[in-house]
């Protein structure tokens, strides 16, 4: 409801909605009842999404629940703001200047002005995009998750291997 308050909005935006699924049919049937299905378009499934955010101007999260969402990373590499709801880590995970825009989960017109805010102002998009695109860089770069990855598993394969010896030791 956040988004159909957003986009019937003057200004001229369009949502994309990436991804398929059982609630897609649900999903057209209210975007036609709520009169805003001539600027909601239903792109189904994606193969390559990262190619998708060039093409947006902000990432609009509206999830129950997350815990540290991909998409929200993605959204934040690619230099987007996000308008969003506080689940899981989202509000940590963003730039102090896009924080403003992670509204309570059941706030539903806080969340439609938090779009509204980004959608109706160019500079501020690009100022919290930017400052996101440098938090991403900065606080999640691939080569430190990489790295972590390799000492999770190398510590989970030693506590396995320990855990075998003294299995077999005990017999």
């Amino acid at each position: 409801m956040a988004i159909a308050r957003a986009l019937r909005a003057p200004y001229p935006q369009r949502l994309l909605v990436a991804g398929d699924g059982p609630e897609r049919t649900a999903l057209e049937e209210t975007a036609r009842r709520l009169g805003i299905a001539d600027r909601v378009a239903f792109l189904g499934q994606i193969a390559h999404p990262e190619a998708l955010f060039a093409e947006l101007d902000l990432y609009a999260l509206s999830s129950d629940t997350e815990q540290m969402p991909l998409g929200v990373l993605e959204a934040m590499a690619a230099g987007l703001p996000v308008a969003g709801v506080d689940v899981g880590d989202v509000k940590e995970m963003v730039a102090l200047e896009n924080r403003p825009f992670i509204v309570p989960r059941d706030d539903e017109p806080a969340l439609a002005k938090a779009l509204g805010s980004l959608v109706q102002d160019a500079q501020l998009r690009r100022a919290v995009g930017e400052a996101n695109r440098r938090r991403a860089a900065n606080s999640y770069p691939m080569k430190r998750m990489i790295d972590d990855y390799r000492r999770l598993f190398a510590e989970t394969s030693s506590l396995a291997r320990g855990a075998a010896a003294h299995g077999q030791a005990g017999r």
